[in-house]
């Protein structure tokens, strides 16, 4: 499908160079800087959102640790539709999708800061704007992830999502930060409002994109079951990336939720320490995304298998760091390999599913990846109350780091064949 819009690439850049380039250098093309502002923006508002909202529970409830678990909770319970809204990226135009996903987004958190202002938000609103935002969002991850591949060629597209990786990663450090200000100078209500201008912003930078990106889907996507579904049920090429999205979904989920249990038994430690620890986990997950976009192409099983093994295995190192700087070094590390996974995977389905199933196969990815957040913490939190958190973590990360060597037995460690209607250029990657 011919795009309306040209390919300029960075100078300097030579696409035909084999191996490793700048992980930069899908900016290069003008329609996809003008999206990654876009996104930029949207990450944000997303981040300041969630900052402002915990915090808005903790002020009603005087920080009860179930109703601020609740409130979490609910913000990532939607996230289980997001195979519904990958669906629905294929099906209609993602563009137009993100704009109105955002829109809501925006909206709702200029209702909440103003709320929060009145003194209007009792705790079930609060629970209530959890849910209800959380559904756009569970529209919005598998979308946002499946753009790149309108946007770019393939031999861009791992640098693409790399990028799109780190602004991600480097908004869920920034975001809070600008918010925790925002709220200790003028209250959780500027949180809300600086959270719905940035989302605002985003959704106008979104608009102004052309009209002829990412179009609605048509062939595959208007069918029952698409030809990526198949590909993922007859295991070839696209079960590996996704099973693996549960394992390192559920290694994270387990060890965000260890890390503030772990630092209550450090002496002297506080939320000082626990705001390190989240922003190396930020920063780190960009370094690896940096680096996962240096790689030209798809990547093979055996890259994969030994990234998520490197995340299991530091997780289980982190369990056992005696000191706040041990473990921020470790979480650094760890959300290194977690992140260039995740860059590597996401690269590798967009590059093996066929045209139409982009926003489907991202869309179970996605709820791969969040469903431990929501079935399985509560288990990791009675273990913790058990066993204690460096226990259970050490062992669930075992655990995880078993279901990879599992993993890597039954799936194929070669390179699977690239699908006949993939665009052109990916079999040379």
């Amino acid at each position: 499908m011919p795009r309306p819009w040209p390919l300029k690439l960075l100078p300097g850049t030579d696409q035909q160079a084999p191996g490793r380039r700048s992980p930069l250098v899908s900016l290069g093309v003008p329609v996809y800087r003008r999206f990654i502002a876009a996104q930029t923006l949207s990450c944000l508002c997303l981040w300041m959102h969630r900052t402002a909202h915990v915090w808005l529970a903790i002020q009603i409830t005087g920080g009860d640790p179930l109703s601020v678990g609740l409130v979490t909770g609910l913000q990532y319970l939607p996230m289980f539709l997001s195979a519904l809204g990958g669906r629905l990226g294929d099906r209609l135009n993602k563009r137009r999708l993100l704009i109105a996903s955002q829109s809501i987004a925006a909206a709702g958190s200029l209702v909440l800061g103003v709320l929060a202002y009145l003194g209007a938000a009792p705790l079930v609103w609060v629970c209530i704007f959890a849910v209800v935002l959380g559904i756009p969002a569970a529209v919005d991850a598998p979308v946002r992830l499946a753009m790149p591949r309108e946007l770019v060629v393939p031999e861009l597209l791992s640098s693409a999502i790399g990028i799109n990786g780190i602004v991600f990663q480097v908004s869920r450090v920034v975001g809070p930060a600008i918010a925790g200000v925002c709220i200790a100078a003028w209250g959780v209500g500027s949180g809300f409002l600086l959270a719905g201008v940035s989302g605002a912003l985003g959704v106008a930078a979104l608009a102004a994109l052309p009209r002829g990106v990412a179009r609605a889907g048509r062939g595959a996507a208007a069918t029952r079951r698409s030809p990526a579904t198949r590909r993922i049920r007859d295991g070839a090429g696209l079960i590996g990336p996704i099973a693996g999205a549960f394992v390192v979904g559920a290694c994270l989920a387990n060890l965000q939720l260890a890390l503030p249990l772990i630092l209550t038994g450090i002496p002297g430690a506080g939320a000082d320490s626990f705001g390190l620890l989240v922003a190396m986990t930020g920063l780190g997950g960009a370094a690896g995304a940096a680096v996962a976009a240096s790689f030209r192409g798809p990547a093979p099983n055996g890259r994969l298998h030994l990234l998520l093994a490197g995340f299991a295995g530091l997780s289980a190192v982190v369990a056992v760091l005696p000191s706040v700087p041990a473990l921020a070094l470790g979480v650094l590390a760890a959300a290194v390999f977690m992140q260039a996974y995740n860059t590597m995977a996401i690269s590798t389905l967009q590059a093996y599913t066929p045209e139409g199933g982009h926003g489907r196969v991202m869309g179970l990815y996605v709820f791969c990846y969040f469903i431990w957040s929501g079935i399985g913490t509560p288990m990791f939190g009675l273990a913790s109350a058990q066993i204690g958190p460096r226990a259970a973590l050490g062992i669930s990360s075992g655990l995880c780091l078993a279901a990879v060597i599992v993993l890597s037995l039954r799936v194929r460690r070669s390179t699977p064949a690239v699908p006949a209607d993939a665009p052109k250029g990916t079999e040379s990657a």
